[in-house]
């Protein structure tokens, strides 16, 4: 019975370290493999092409990091202005790096409401 109550003890702790671990997102390198197959998508505010391999790993960052204290926003909720707001704020709370930062807002703005 103590053997039972250990190993399920040990269980919930594994549980919880991985549940707990910081999580790692592809970056700009990584996400321009995944990225090649990707067609330009067109800026819904610009009507510009932006950059494929930088839109597909700022979808990947907004996927994984921007969803970790709260459900993922529809990006064509917000127009490009007020996401440069909601970016400014939750930048700093995510803890991206320059780099993700700009993937992200390539990614947001070119499919941010017109």
């Amino acid at each position: 019975m103590k053997m039972k109550r250990l190993l399920s003890l040990l269980l919930l702790l594994a549980i919880i370290m991985i549940a707990c671990s910081k999580k790692t997102v592809a970056t700009k390198e990584v996400a321009t493999e995944s990225a090649q197959a990707v067609q330009p998508e067109t800026s819904k505010s610009t009507g510009e092409v932006a950059d494929v391999n930088l839109i597909a790993a700022g979808k990947t960052i907004y996927e994984t990091k921007c969803t970790r204290c709260h459900g993922m926003k529809p990006t064509d909720f917000y127009t490009p202005d007020r996401w440069d707001g909601i970016l400014k704020t939750m930048v700093p709370k995510a803890k991206l790096t320059e780099g993700e930062t700009e993937q992200v807002t390539a990614y947001v703005k070119a499919n941010a409401k017109k």
